[in-house]
């Protein structure tokens, strides 16, 4: 059992890693440029792995609709705005941010599947939401001046664009939620949620507006970050988390596997050699804490 948490937590390093990674992308390229070649080359690698499993027979017609439609708003709206808001408020602020999902899938769980909330559960949510307010409010340190700390225009707009990715997040971790349990296999799912993503992605590529355009030109190193950041984070990242879940407890490994924004914490200080400062170490934490409320209870 012990092998498969640890799977959980090498689930959310590759995550941790893949943000850093995706950081200095989106702000050569742009959060809509770096998402259609990251889209691009994670459908083709689950598409491949589907056929390789062979279990294309899992997805009934009944569910294909709602399935595609989560994928257009989970994937297509959710990391778009993701990796916009990556793009202005960098890593570390985004990764805490994208950690209200975990409250918003127990508020749209509520409303829509009928689940009743517990009060560990609504401690989780609040300690999350005071989390995520301590981090980025007093996260920030004066010295501080490395590109990942580094606010690109508007904060605000930033944080609102990390907001509504977690929320889309949510409402397409909703949507999958019962076709799951009816039998659809993971990966075929994922399969199909992230081709549609990409199709109406690339669409954007035609319009004639600047925020659709990549700011700078498309180089083999910027392809190759890319495509290992999509690797990382939905190919390797999100079959991490099947294999532990299939094995593990679900509660511990969805706690395990939500240490990513502590494991981008360590891994900036490792890097900067700059120790975060006090407000980003206590809101990350109460963060991770009340997720763990959250999933466990």
């Amino acid at each position: 059992m012990l092998l498969y948490y640890f799977i959980a937590i090498l689930a959310a390093l590759c995550w941790a890693v893949a943000s850093l990674i995706s950081a200095d992308v989106t702000r050569s390229i742009g959060g809509l440029a770096f998402n259609r070649i990251r889209l691009l080359s994670v459908s083709i690698l689950l598409i491949s792995y589907t056929f390789y499993l062979d279990t294309w027979e899992t997805i009934n017609q009944e569910f294909l609709f709602a399935i595609l439609l989560s994928g257009i708003i989970g994937i297509f709206l959710g990391d778009t705005l993701l990796f916009i808001a990556l793009q202005k408020i960098g890593p570390r602020r985004n990764n805490i941010l994208f950690s209200l999902a975990a409250p918003f899938t127990v508020i749209l769980n509520i409303i829509f599947l009928n689940e009743i909330m517990s009060v560990i559960n609504l401690i989780g949510c609040i300690t999350v939401f005071f989390g995520v307010v301590i981090a980025i409010t007093y996260g920030n340190s004066r010295d501080s001046n490395h590109r990942w700390e580094v606010v690109e225009g508007n904060i605000y707009a930033g944080v609102t664009f990390g907001i509504l990715a977690a929320l889309c997040q949510a409402i397409g971790l909703i949507m999958m939620k019962p076709i799951l349990s009816m039998g659809a296999d993971p990966i075929a799912s994922a399969s199909l949620r992230t081709a549609i993503s990409f199709i109406f992605l690339a669409f954007t590529f035609f319009l004639n507006y600047e925020i659709f355009k990549p700011k700078t030109s498309i180089t083999l190193k910027i392809l190759g970050q890319s495509i290992i950041s999509g690797f990382l984070g939905m190919a390797l990242g999100m079959s991490l988390l099947l294999i532990a879940l299939q094995k593990a407890d679900a509660g511990i490994v969805a706690t395990l596997s939500s240490t990513s924004p502590i494991m981008i914490l360590i891994l900036i200080w490792l890097i900067t050699k700059k120790m975060p400062t006090f407000g980003a170490w206590l809101g990350t934490l109460l963060a991770i804490i009340g997720s763990v409320l959250i999933f466990i209870y």
